[in-house]
């Protein structure tokens, strides 16, 4: 069963890395086990996202492609399956998937979930940071009373500190750009540092002499490894959260000395970690609105995107596409 699609549908097109167009591309078929949808809203997380758009970390292939990797939508067409996992044509969904910045885009049924479509239902085209952030803090075994720090506060950066704070822990967060610190001051952790002025551990270790529990590096700037290191407390934990394009090497002292666990957390969970994260943004007990700094309509959505690729992308956080009527 399916409902009429297009030949063609507007999306956003990188034609060169490092460039964006809006433009129309044709509406695919779904393969074997996958779905077709209709984009309701599509989430860009800003520094992940620039990896592939620039060439930097090139996961969506050759130029042309559309970007993205998270959205909402509905379900228009199923691809050839023994197993629809429950759904139905017409069920609101989140996916993660590629090229899902336009109106339609095809998703694995093993990486889509049911949502209920609320007032709550357009954060959830950001999902996928806090499910990163939440995988993190759950290998890195984050509990009440931990102290914990998160060196960079992107979105990614931004999900983890609520989460470890939602956890019990007390949560003190680095970051360089001023417009990110305001934005988890107010609503991510309980104390910023400005990380451009100096290292954290020579603005920290008076109130944490002992270092933290767990360390959480979310930038993927391998340079900011040792810093990290250097604030751990013996025997504690290493998260790297962050994608490192390059080969990372760091002071091999600072973790031997102190007898650190090391935690490389992948993708973006389990099942069950995805589900948790998108049950909770739905019902607002996760509330992302606040880290959206911008929410464009479709037609204005290359003019924002464009400003990604520019020194601009540091005054902007979570952006969230709404590509409903875009025919």
């Amino acid at each position: 069963m399916a409902t009429h699609t297009p030949a063609d549908a507007p999306a956003l097109i990188v034609p060169e890395f490092g460039n964006i167009e809006l433009g129309r591309r044709p509406v695919p078929a779904p393969g074997p086990g996958k779905i077709l949808v209709r984009t309701d809203f599509s989430g860009v997380s800003v520094g992940a996202e620039m990896l592939a758009a620039t060439g930097v970390r090139p996961v969506w292939g050759p130029v042309p492609f559309t970007p993205g990797y998270q959205g909402v939508g509905h379900i228009v067409a199923f691809g050839d399956t023994d197993d629809d996992h429950g759904l139905r044509v017409g069920d609101a969904v989140a996916c993660f998937a590629d090229g899902t910045h336009g109106a339609y885009f095809v998703a694995d049924l093993e990486l889509t979930y049911p949502i209920e479509k609320n007032d709550s239902y357009h954060m959830a085209a950001l999902f996928v940071p806090a499910a990163v952030g939440l995988n993190a803090i759950d290998k890195a075994g984050v509990r009440s009373g931990d102290s914990v720090l998160v060196l960079g506060q992107g979105l990614i950066g931004q999900a983890t500190a609520m989460l470890a704070r939602d956890r019990g822990a007390f949560v003190v967060a680095s970051e360089v750009s001023p417009e990110r610190r305001a934005i988890s001051e107010a609503h991510c952790a309980d104390r910023v540092i400005d990380g451009g002025i100096a290292a954290p551990w020579s603005q920290l270790q008076d109130d944490f002499p002992d270092g933290f529990d767990v360390v959480i590096e979310s930038t993927g700037v391998a340079a900011v490894i040792d810093d990290g290191l250097e604030c751990l407390r013996f025997e504690g934990t290493f998260v790297f959260e962050g994608v490192y394009p390059d080969q990372v090497s760091f002071t091999y002292e600072l973790a031997h000395e102190r007898q650190i666990n090391a935690v490389f957390p992948w993708f973006i969970g389990t099942s069950e970690v995805r589900r948790a994260v998108l049950d909770r943004i739905v019902s607002g007990t996760l509330d992302f609105d606040p880290l959206i700094t911008n929410r464009v309509g479709w037609s204005d959505a290359a003019e924002t995107y464009r400003r990604l690729f520019t020194a601009e992308r540091d005054h902007l956080n979570g952006i969230v596409i709404d590509w409903r009527g875009a025919e």
